[in-house]
């Protein structure tokens, strides 16, 4: 849900919105807005939570994907590697394993997979290694301090890792398709290469337009919409 804009431009244009995040925080941060129901929920129940709240089938499901900017902006989340905080990071409080575990406890040869799988990180198993070897972490800036360079890859693995972030979009978008109705749209924002990917494969031939790319005046009024792709699907 993040900050609302998304909801209340759809409620603008005469739409019903209902507004589905795993975060409680991101929820409160959401304006309470006629014609928008919230609930707390992860979108791999997105079928049940649409049947729940009369929104079975509607006419259009928009993922925005990724971490917010309240959440990047919340030192105490610690999704930032420029913030001090806890190696927290992950989206749903409720969730049993944080950042700080699997820096901490995991083996090198697993700490090396998700940089290479899910950070894109050539040298892997060097920066695994070198974790490794300086155990135990305890804060943001500990980690990002020795991962330097690579501290945003190394920050964007760890997260995806804790939230189960593409085996969960891997679970939703069908459910997505699902809930529309016939001609109604998917619409995806993605931010990486590795969402966007899955994304790309699952609408296929379904798929009208995209990727949208963000223009100089989104921008300039959000540059952190730079590695933004928007994908549309239209259900026959």
């Amino acid at each position: 849900m993040g900050g609302g804009g998304h909801a209340q431009e759809i409620i603008r244009l005469g739409g019903l919105v209902l507004g589905i995040d795993q975060d409680p925080e991101s929820l409160s941060a959401c304006p309470d807005l006629d014609g928008l129901t919230k609930v707390r929920s992860n979108f791999i129940h997105l079928k049940d939570v649409a049947r729940a709240h009369g929104f079975y089938p509607c006419s259009g499901v928009l993922f925005d994907l990724g971490v917010s900017s309240h959440q990047i902006d919340t030192p105490k989340r610690g999704f930032s590697f420029q913030r001090e905080g806890p190696l927290d990071m992950r989206m749903d409080p409720g969730l049993t394993v944080s950042a700080l575990d699997l820096v901490n406890t995991l083996p090198v040869s697993e700490l090396a997979h998700i940089f290479k799988v899910f950070g894109e990180i050539k040298d892997s198993g060097y920066l695994a290694k070198k974790i490794d070897a300086n155990r135990p972490f305890h804060t943001t800036l500990d980690l990002s301090r020795l991962t330097r360079d690579h501290s945003r890859k190394a920050f964007q693995a760890l997260r995806i890792a804790v939230n189960d972030e593409l085996g969960s979009l891997q679970i939703a978008l069908p459910q997505a398709v699902d809930c529309l109705k016939p001609g109604g749209r998917l619409v995806v924002i993605s931010f990486h290469s590795l969402e966007d990917r899955i994304v790309k494969e699952f609408m296929g031939s379904s798929q009208i337009e995209g990727p949208i790319l963000p223009s100089a005046k989104d921008l300039a009024a959000n540059p952190r919409s730079k590695s933004a792709k928007l994908r549309v699907y239209k259900k026959l």
